[in-house]
């Protein structure tokens, strides 16, 4: 009796098939490798772009409180390519502006009427009669004498002062192929414990902060 032949190898369609899935696992494989690298580096450059920020802010909070304020409002940009950044960052960008804060206080007409309404209120919960009108007060002295809230408004305004930072970082390109940017913003306000603010001629503008 003849003995039976098997055949122990892959046919050229077993290899194709094994060579095609193979291929595709290593192309899943580097996309997704690919995908999390480029989220890895754009992870850094917030973060890098967040401590810049910081670092811009705090360099203008120092220069504002050494040099005062002026009575001009401040919009400043510029780069990092300070000798002490090493040129690290020479693609990102700063820029800040420092504007007064515009305080909206209601008339003394409003602020009367609503302590008014007020004392009302508290009668109505003990049971007594809320319709006596009520006495004469520091905000009714100030009506009479004819001033207005918007004198407080200005006068607080020497007080408050709103710092806005942003560090821009180029990121991806666009459909017409031009530079995308990113930025990260920091918003704060900042306090004058002196109240005094410098005339516009001597406006105590401060430099970029980012020389000393």
């Amino acid at each position: 009796m003849r003995p039976l032949h098997t055949n122990a190898g892959f046919t050229l369609l077993e290899c194709m098939i094994a060579l095609l899935l193979m291929g595709t696992c290593l192309i899943i494989v580097v996309e997704s490798q690919s995908f999390a690298i480029d989220q890895q580096e754009k992870a850094n450059r917030i973060s890098t772009a967040t401590m810049l920020a910081h670092d811009v802010m705090t360099r203008l909070e120092l220069q504002m409180s050494r040099e005062g304020w002026g009575e001009l409002e401040v919009h400043e940009h510029g780069d990092f390519h300070e000798d002490h950044y090493n040129s690290m960052f020479d693609d990102y960008r700063w820029e800040y502006e420092v504007e007064k804060v515009e305080l909206e206080l209601p008339g003394l007409g409003n602020l009367m009427g609503l302590m008014g309404q007020g004392q009302e209120e508290v009668a109505d919960a003990a049971g007594i009669s809320g319709n006596a009108q009520p006495q004469a007060n520091e905000l009714g002295m100030l009506a009479s004498l004819g001033i207005d809230m918007s004198f407080f408004s200005e006068m607080m305004g020497n007080f408050l002062r709103e710092a806005r930072v942003r560090v821009c970082y180029p990121d991806g390109y666009t459909a017409d192929g031009e530079v995308a940017e990113n930025c990260i913003e920091f918003i704060t306000h900042l306090t004058n414990p002196t109240g005094a603010v410098n005339p516009a001629d001597d406006d105590g503008r401060p430099d970029d902060g980012l020389d000393n």
